[in-house]
């Protein structure tokens, strides 16, 4: 079976978004947005990794929903 492709407005896309509880948003961001990389990670990409846990536990992080 094929693949559709699909065009919506945005604002169509948006009123969606809206209508949905907000705790299923970050699955749905999660399964629209990030890629799925079983590759070992990268020097610097374990680096980042680091960074972001430190600022994490320092509270330095922004909540989603303050993201605007």
């Amino acid at each position: 079976m094929g693949t559709k492709t699909l065009s919506m407005p945005e604002d169509a896309i948006v009123s969606l978004l809206k209508s949905l509880k907000k705790k299923t948003l970050p699955d749905i961001f999660w399964k629209a947005v990030v890629e799925s990389d079983i590759s070992p990670l990268k020097e610097d990409e374990k680096k980042d990794r680091e960074k972001a846990r430190e600022e994490l536990k320092r509270g330095l992080t922004l909540k989603w929903k303050d993201l605007r």
